[in-house]
């Protein structure tokens, strides 16, 4: 597999977090805190949410073992932004510095209930992607049930726009 599939898409995941972000921080506190019957209550938890995910799969494939007690998610909105970020920048980093990685490698794991898992890298790559882009959608969802225009968070607007910076460049 070629690493710079993996690249791409975790770069599209720091664009999409950007966005969310983003359109977050232009949000009310009461729009932003608001429970709308999401699977992780309103936009606020969903977000910390996506970052917790982000956060442990990370983890994982250092090999830290850790708890879910160990987790800490930002409760301010400036801040999980921050430490978002920074941790999508490490997930680019992780996958860029290893070009030559073998991506069927297997990482082995426990969830928190205690179950063992083993994972191809390049599942669980595309796993965070993906599972960023289910929740995005959420998100994208709960902003136009607040009446806020959401933004684009599709992949092929991420595309498009690497494209037309291309073109420029």
């Amino acid at each position: 597999m070629d690493t710079r599939i993996f690249v791409v898409h975790l770069a599209y995941k720091q664009w999409q977090t950007r966005k969310l972000l983003a359109a977050a921080m232009d949000l009310p506190p009461e729009v932003y805190e608001q429970p709308r019957g999401s699977s992780h209550g309103g936009i606020k938890g969903t977000l910390q949410h996506i970052y917790g995910a982000d956060f442990v799969w990370f983890q994982r494939l250092q090999g830290i073992s850790f708890t879910r007690a160990d987790i800490v998610i930002p409760e301010g909105l400036a801040e999980l932004g921050e430490a978002w970020l920074k941790l999508t920048e490490e997930w680019v980093r992780w996958v860029a510095a290893n070009p030559d990685r073998d991506w069927n490698e297997k990482i082995t794991y426990t969830q928190f209930s205690g179950q063992q898992f083993s994972s191809p890298l390049w599942q669980v790559v595309l796993h965070v992607v993906n599972h960023g882009t289910l929740h995005a959608g959420q998100v994208v969802a709960m902003l136009r049930q607040a009446g806020i225009a959401p933004p684009q968070t599709d992949l092929i607007f991420f595309y498009r726009e690497q494209d037309a910076q291309s073109a420029v460049a």
